[in-house]
């Protein structure tokens, strides 16, 4: 489950700003996941709250995730844009997409795999 380790990275980071900026208490965190980074978010957030709970400075910390799109970019066509398939899976090593305009799967993925820590609120 990867989503623990993502949890634990996203916690010490919060933690690390935190006592960085000398802040006694962290309201709300606000992450943004894109939608192909394969996180479960309900496992995302039991984990976080596990996390969160031996911590005074985090202890009702609010945990916001924003979903941003994932884009696409043809080599066939030079199409560029968003998308919302399910990948296709090639081979079992990685998902691929197909080209919503040729229909070609000489794709690659140009965003929608990010996990960033957008904000703070203290």
């Amino acid at each position: 489950m990867h989503e623990f380790s993502l949890a634990q990275s996203v916690f010490d980071t919060v933690l690390t700003i935190a006592q960085e900026h000398k802040v006694d208490d962290v309201k709300t965190v606000i992450l943004k996941f894109g939608v192909f980074a394969l996180i479960q978010e309900d496992q995302f957030r039991f984990c976080f709250d596990l996390l969160k709970i031996d911590s005074e400075l985090t202890k009702s910390l609010e945990l916001k995730i924003i979903w941003t799109p994932g884009e696409l970019k043809c080599s066939n066509c030079n199409f560029e844009g968003k998308i919302t398939d399910n990948p296709q899976e090639h081979a079992e090593l990685a998902p691929i997409f197909q080209c919503p305009d040729c229909k070609s799967f000489n794709t690659e993925i140009i965003s929608g795999t990010e996990t960033i820590i957008d904000s703070l609120e203290v």
